[in-house]
């Protein structure tokens, strides 16, 4: 419950980070963006931890998100629609070997772009923002996030929003690969608000 409760906030995480970015154009949490997008090239991790860099305060945001629409908290309506579409579509994903390497060679390509000082510079994130819109957007259902139309033109924050949910689809693999299934999403929430809470004192 442990290693899919990290994974499933990894999702929240991302869903999160997207909602913010359309409705405030900016980064508010930017220890939670750098965790997230580092596990993009954490494919042969040791632990689940070990995908988000052994740190579970990089994870604090997705936890607390978790916890809140777990509660129903109706101000997550959106998070929880875009985190439950982002476990569809992995789910889908698994059956498109083609898709998985176009992935993989997107990120390959853009870990050559980044620099000592600014990994996450704006070449590698357009980068993967174009490895996910040639993949996981062309899936249905697509994952629409509403926001404010200003932010949602802005190339550089629709750019984010597609690499942001492109670590959301990395950490749904995750979950997929430590035993999460939809089914507990609805039978065991209260074990996962728990773990969450747990997750959150350490």
């Amino acid at each position: 419950m442990r290693e899919q409760t990290i994974a499933l906030a990894g999702v929240y995480q991302a869903a999160t980070i997207a909602h913010e970015l359309a409705n405030s154009g900016a980064l508010r949490e930017f220890k939670s963006w750098k965790a997230s997008l580092n596990s993009l090239y954490k494919i042969n991790a040791d632990s689940t931890e070990d995908v988000f860099d052994n740190d579970i305060s990089g994870l604090a945001l997705g936890l607390q998100s978790l916890i809140k629409s777990f509660n129903k908290d109706p101000q997550y309506i959106n998070i929880i629609k875009y985190t439950l579409t982002l476990l569809t579509l992995q789910g889908k994903l698994d059956s498109r070997p083609e898709m998985i390497e176009c992935i993989k060679q997107g990120l390959n390509g853009s870990k050559v772009l980044q620099t000592k000082d600014e990994p996450f510079n704006d070449a590698v994130i357009a980068k993967l923002a174009n490895t996910y819109s040639q993949t996981i957007s062309q899936m249905q259902p697509r994952v629409i996030i509403a926001g404010q139309p200003f932010h949602l033109k802005n190339t550089s924050v629709t750019e984010k929003i597609r690499t942001i949910l492109l670590a959301g689809i990395r950490a749904a693999t995750l979950w997929r690969q430590v035993g999460g299934t939809q089914l507990q999403l609805l039978f065991k929430r209260g074990k996962y608000i728990e773990e969450a809470k747990k997750l959150l004192r350490v």
